[in-house]
C-alpha cells in the first residue's frame, strides 16, 4: 500500500513538471514583432575570456584606396531580434541632422528612408555610397566628416535595444588607424600610430591590412613583427611626408 501511495505521488509530481515546462515554452514563444538595431557590440576572446565592447560607429578611409577611385560603398550591418522571415522586408533610415557634419551629396549620395532586410537572414548591410573628392587628404590635419544615421520603425519592424538605434559613419581620405591598433596585446609595443607604420606592417604580412581585425598580438608571431618594425625604423629612415620628422617607434623627430 505504501509503495502504490509512493508511486502515485511520484507520477503526480512528473505530471506536474511536463505541465510546467509546456506552459514555460509557450511563455517563451516570440509573438512581437520583430526588432531592428545596428550591431552595436562585438566579443573577443582575449587570456580564455571572452570580452564584449560597444561601438557606435564605424569608419570607411579612402587612404588605402588607389587615386583613381573617386567613390565607394561604406556597409553597416543590421541585425534584428525575432525569426527569420521568408519574404523581404523593410525598415527605416533617417540621417540625424543635429549630429552630421558629412554633405550630402559632397560626401555622400542621397541615402533611401526605405530600405531592404533580405529574406532569410537574420544580419545584413546598409549600403552608403561615399564620395572622395571633397576630402581632405592631410594625415596632419585628420579631417573626418560624420553621418550619424538613426533606425525608424516600419510595419515590418519596431525598434531594438536603444544602443543599436543610432550609429556614426566617419568618412576621410587618410590612412586612419585600424581598430586593432590599441588592443591591450598591440597597442603597447606599437607605438603610437601613423600610416607609413601601418604601411611598413603591411608590407612584413598582407594579414595586417584588414582594419577590423588583427590576427597577430604580442603572444604569437605578432611579437616578431612589432620587434621586426622597431628594427625597421631604426635602420631606415622613414619621415613624415608634411611635417618632414623622422618616425621613430615611440616618436616623431625634427630633421634639422
Amino acid at each position: 500500500m505504501k509503495r502504490r501511495y509512493i508511486i502515485m505521488l511520484l507520477s503526480l509530481f512528473v505530471a506536474v513538471v511536463h505541465f510546467s515546462s509546456c506552459d514555460q515554452s509557450i511563455d517563451n514563444l516570440y509573438t512581437e514583432k520583430a526588432r531592428i538595431q545596428f550591431r552595436y557590440y562585438k566579443e573577443d576572446t582575449i587570456l580564455q575570456k571572452i570580452t564584449r565592447t560597444y561601438v557606435d560607429r564605424s569608419v570607411y578611409s579612402f587612404g588605402m584606396a588607389a587615386t583613381d577611385i573617386t567613390e565607394d560603398t561604406a556597409r553597416i550591418v543590421v541585425e534584428f531580434l525575432g525569426s527569420a522571415a521568408d519574404k523581404d522586408r523593410t525598415y527605416g533610415i533617417t540621417v540625424g541632422a543635429d549630429s552630421t557634419t558629412a554633405v550630402e551629396g559632397v560626401h555622400y549620395k542621397p541615402i533611401s528612408p526605405t530600405q531592404t532586410f533580405r529574406a532569410g537572414r537574420m544580419k545584413d548591410t546598409l549600403k552608403i555610397v561615399v564620395l572622395r573628392s571633397n576630402l581632405n587628404s592631410s594625415f596632419i590635419t585628420r579631417e573626418d566628416r560624420r553621418i550619424a544615421l538613426d533606425l525608424t520603425p516600419t510595419d515590418d519592424f519596431n525598434l531594438g535595444m536603444k544602443g543599436g538605434l543610432r550609429t556614426y559613419l566617419y568618412l576621410n581620405n587618410y590612412l586612419s588607424q585600424p581598430i586593432w591598433w590599441t588592443d591591450q596585446l598591440r597597442g603597447p609595443y606599437l607605438g603610437f600610430y601613423h600610416p607609413k607604420k601601418w604601411k611598413i606592417l603591411i608590407s612584413f604580412n598582407p594579414k595586417f591590412s584588414n582594419k577590423d581585425k588583427c590576427d597577430f598580438d604580442i603572444n604569437n608571431v605578432g611579437r616578431e613583427y612589432f620587434n621586426g618594425l622597431t628594427r625597421y625604423l631604426n635602420a631606415v629612415p622613414t619621415f613624415d611626408d608634411e611635417t618632414g620628422a623622422r618616425i621613430y617607434m615611440d616618436r616623431m623627430v625634427l630633421q634639422d
